[in-house]
């Protein structure tokens, strides 16, 4: 009989999205343990495309500029048909996503490059235990304990993966960031290792994951019989948009390639049956370029370096059971596998765990309530709905062999396949997700009827038009207040675990308005208030982070405006001296371009307003600078500690 550990939380897989689970953990302070069947990080292949959405969550983290720095960044697209009488053409190059959405856009980077930043982020900091060449074997679930969450009622036995699960598979597999990997089942191996006792578990493991299938969950939907190659290569052509991602239609099929970093490129080849069939016979990438340099003609290309090769078919599968009980929890390519033509694959799979990351580390901690971890399952469901809905449509404009797919066959890109391409770099990127009204998101005074299970005030979104509750705040440009430094927005709301108060304050120079904005930050320090009680210190000693920032963003010109004659909570004193980062300006800046915009972009008026933030940077509730009653409402609707009395030291 093997040992018996408990932790807070097991991820099961250590991709993309189990290191981002792992990162909110090991950030907020939850005790954890990652395993992974691998003994080492992706060495080459799988997903490369970073969406803007997934820089700024890195970015939050500390971690977009080593990526950025690193990446190729893909700026234009080409489009390339066939004439009539077959020769290829040009036939548009535009931006490969539209500017303003956000201060980054795509680039591309291996995905091994990204999982050994995040590790490395985790590895940096105490609470994560980190098992490779690690199985899990065995699942049972206390159903008597399930619902108090103190209790550990997932027990899992873990045992060392056998030889051949310990390394990738190679060969035939998909791109896609975790679909090719080998995964066990739990038949040999039960109580011979380590049990491990946890709250809660995640199921990071991918399109086999073990877990999945341990609670009797199947990947529903279709594949088809298009197949296709994938190859990273160094490239030798004379053909001119190689540095560009470009999309040909030729009668010889569809070919897209997208420029990485160290002169790479990854290509997606259509294949016919006969070159797919010699791929899976042979493992040989010849026949995979054969067929690029068939697509290609009149232009020549050869491969000076193949770094890695597979194919895949083309299929989309979805998985609609995502949280069990509150404690079970699927992600990733778990619960979405697609073709990677989008380049979502490993984006959305961070992004659906920088979702559920901070909502399990923030129960553990005793700052939110078990039931918001409902919430998981309302807001990242309909995401993976409508990523194989985009999916479809990018497949429908690319495979010319699908049934009746005329156009793509004969070289055209129809309309919908060209806003399905654009649409992938923004609207469908991650950067206008917009979460329903839940237990985290309020409703607005217009939703009727009220939906269920939402707290019962309502957000005013007349005070900031271009705001959407919901949404992630957008970036924009602003200057502190103390040494005009430009900063952007999101730069100042890092990934702690951290609730943000942003207060636009309006024209802080008229003394009306200085007032209203005194009179809220009065409400807030009143030793009853939500915030005085959140950030009682023994509590943040406790949790290791307060609960709620507040930060106030003026457009008055700031040379107006002394520091000192604001209300203390906006240059609180710290034990290393003021706090100067609690005050901005939306002025224009002395040596960067964009200051100054802030509220008009927003849509916010003189009389300013207030918006409270989520960890994850998405707008809970948003309302005028006099309606702390609706404020406080929220707060306490979701946060226990909002309504005990405060732990005097």
């Amino acid at each position: 009989m093997g040992d018996i550990v408990r932790t807070d939380v097991l991820i099961v897989g250590a991709g993309p999205s189990g290191l981002m689970a792992a990162a909110w953990m090991a950030q907020m302070g939850v005790n954890t343990i990652l395993i992974d069947q691998k003994s080492h990080r992706t060495r080459c292949g799988r997903a490369d495309g970073l969406e803007s959405r997934t820089l700024e969550i890195l970015d939050s983290f500390g971690l977009a500029d080593k990526v950025w720095a690193q990446a190729n960044h893909t700026v234009e697209i080409a489009l390339w048909g066939a004439t009539a009488d077959g020769k290829l053409q040009r036939q548009s190059v535009a931006a490969n996503s539209k500017p303003g959405w956000s201060r980054f856009h795509e680039s591309t980077l291996s995905q091994g490059q990204i999982e050994e930043y995040l590790m490395e982020y985790v590895l940096a900091r105490k609470h994560v235990e980190v098992k490779r060449e690690t199985i899990p074997t065995s699942l049972e679930i206390d159903y008597k304990t399930i619902d108090d969450h103190d209790a550990f009622p997932i027990r899992v036995n873990l045992e060392n993966a056998p030889s051949d699960l310990k390394s990738p598979t190679d060969g035939v597999g998909t791109p896609n960031s975790e679909l090719s990997e080998a995964h066990s089942d739990d038949s040999g191996y039960a109580s011979m290792g380590t049990t491990v006792e946890a709250k809660y578990i995640l199921g990071c493991d991918g399109a086999h994951s073990w877990l999945r299938k341990q609670l009797g969950l199947r990947l529903e939907g279709e594949s088809y019989d298009d197949s296709w190659g994938v190859l990273d290569i160094i490239p030798l052509t004379d053909f001119p948009d190689i540095r560009k991602r470009f999309i040909i239609k030729s009668k010889h099929g569809t070919l897209m390639m997208i420029p990485r970093e160290r002169k790479l490129v990854r290509v997606y080849v259509e294949l016919p049956p006969e070159a797919s069939g010699r791929y899976r016979a042979e493992r040989n990438p010849d026949v995979l370029m054969d067929q690029v340099a068939t697509i290609m003609q009149p232009y020549t290309i050869r491969a000076s370096h193949i770094d890695w090769s597979t194919t895949y078919t083309v299929g989309q599968r979805i998985c609609r059971d995502i949280g069990l009980h509150n404690r079970i929890f699927l992600a990733g390519d778990a619960i979405h596998t697609h073709s990677p033509k989008a380049g979502q694959g490993m984006n959305v799979s961070m992004q659906d765990t920088f979702n559920l990351g901070w909502k399990i580390a923030s129960v553990v901690k005793g700052v939110l309530h078990p039931r918001v971890l409902e919430t998981y399952q309302q807001e990242r469901l309909p995401v993976a709905e409508r990523l194989i809905a985009l999916d479809q449509r990018i497949c429908r404009g690319m495979c010319s062999q699908q049934i009746g797919n005329t156009g793509a066959h004969h070289g055209r890109f129809d309309e919908d396949h060209k806003r399905a391409l654009e649409e992938e770099n923004s609207s469908m990127s991650g950067l206008a997700v917009i979460y329903q009204p839940n237990t985290l998101v309020t409703s607005t005074f217009w939703d009727a009827p009220l939906p269920k299970n939402v707290a019962s005030c309502c957000s005013k979104p007349f005070v900031a038009p271009n705001l959407r509750v919901g949404a992630r705040i957008p970036s924009m440009l602003i200057l502190n207040q103390s040494d005009s430094q430009a900063c952007h927005l999101q730069q100042i709301l890092p990934s702690t675990g951290q609730w943000n108060l942003i207060i636009f304050g309006g024209d802080i120079a008229g003394a009306d308005q200085k007032r209203r904005v005194e009179d809220l930050t009065d409400a807030l320090s009143s030793p009853d208030s939500a915030f005085e009680k959140l950030n009682d210190p023994v509590s943040v000693a406790r949790r290791g982070f307060p609960a709620l920032g507040v930060y106030l963003i003026h457009s008055a010109d700031r040379l107006s405006i002394e520091l000192n004659d604001l209300p203390m909570v906006f240059h609180p004193w710290t034990k290393d001296g003021v706090d100067y980062g609690r005050v901005w300006a939306d002025n224009e800046a002395y040596h960067h371009a964009g200051g100054g915009k802030l509220y008009s972009s927003f849509g916010i008026g003189d009389k300013g307003c207030m918006a409270l933030l989520r960890p994850d940077q998405h707008l809970a509730f948003l309302s005028d600078i006099d309606d702390v009653g609706n404020l406080e409402q929220f707060l306490r609707s979701v946060m226990p500690e909002a309504t005990q009395k405060p732990v005097s030291l």
